[in-house]
């Protein structure tokens, strides 16, 4: 399918193409008559805070661009056209207060200073809103991930031989690996009935969890035998709000559930203090084990 094409059906996507066009249009002819409707000599509070109502209010401009590949952004950057009516606007709105300034008795070398400075002043406040504007939706966004966190879709537990656990560690070699088991810093499990093959599980690899939060909490259970590391790894406690340890790490979940409040500010709580509830965590289940 077309990079740029729509998935619903062709009517459908007519529908949904010309309800979007019309109202780029129609906003279009807003930001037309906001400049047209600033006269020489009546500042531009009222433009700006009519620009900024529009950028605020309008869905067209609060919508998420998709994610196109090379050759649909080539395809989007030929269909891209200027908006004459806006320059019209603009080149109208110019005039007159070029006009007004002349009879006002200013030198035509200093008109062609003060529009210079006026473009680049303009330009430099065209980024400086559409910075704004991506600031403010990325906010609501990361506050709406922390209400209800996504899951990760990758099996945490998934067994790699030492071979694929260094691979995934950034290209270490298998006996590193066994040299950082050996000093508590990684742990691998072997299958009942198996006296060889040990695996190692995927997560002890993943941003997060990898390196030195892993031999914290590692060296917080003491020397636990390596079948309950991964069950205190695996398993939901209540002592991190019904999560596991590894989504308590993670800051994210491995399965899709509801969360209570409290469990929620957790999850979106900083990295240190995270690792820091589930040390707390370990602590807890390497004295329940010695006792």
């Amino acid at each position: 399918m077309n990079d740029l094409a729509f998935s619903a059906t062709p009517d459908l996507r007519t529908e949904v193409r010309s309800s979007a066009f019309e109202a780029l249009d129609q906003l279009e002819r807003a930001v037309v008559n906001a400049v047209t409707g600033l006269k020489p000599g009546s500042g531009s509070a009222a433009l700006h805070k009519e620009m900024t109502r529009l950028m605020r209010t309008n869905a067209v401009l609060m919508e998420q661009p998709p994610q196109l590949s090379t050759t649909a952004v080539a395809a989007v950057v030929q269909q891209l056209q200027p908006s004459h009516l806006i320059d019209e606007a603009l080149e109208e709105t110019t005039r007159a207060h070029v006009e007004a300034l002349g009879k006002a008795g200013v030198p035509s070398s200093v008109l062609e200073l003060l529009q210079s400075w006026v473009e680049v002043t303009v330009d430099a406040r065209v980024v400086q809103r559409q910075i704004e504007m991506k600031r403010a939706i990325d906010s609501v966004q990361a506050d709406a991930t922390l209400q209800e966190p996504p899951a990760l879709f990758a099996d945490p537990v998934q067994p790699l031989s030492a071979v694929e656990l260094g691979r995934a560690l950034g290209g270490l070699s298998d006996e590193t690996v066994r040299q950082r088991e050996r000093a508590g810093e990684l742990f691998s499990i072997l299958r009942p009935g198996r006296k060889r093959g040990r695996e190692y599980p995927a997560f002890q690899a993943w941003a997060g969890i990898a390196g030195q939060p892993l031999a914290q909490v590692l060296g917080a259970l003491s020397e636990a035998s390596s079948t309950a590391d991964y069950g205190f790894f695996t398993a939901t406690t209540d002592l991190l709000g019904g999560l596991t340890p590894i989504e308590a790490l993670l800051g994210r979940l491995t399965t899709a559930r509801s969360l209570d409040s409290q469990t929620q500010q957790l999850l979106g709580a900083p990295a240190a203090e995270r690792l820091q509830a589930v040390v707390k965590a370990a602590e807890a289940q390497a004295a329940q084990l010695a006792a």
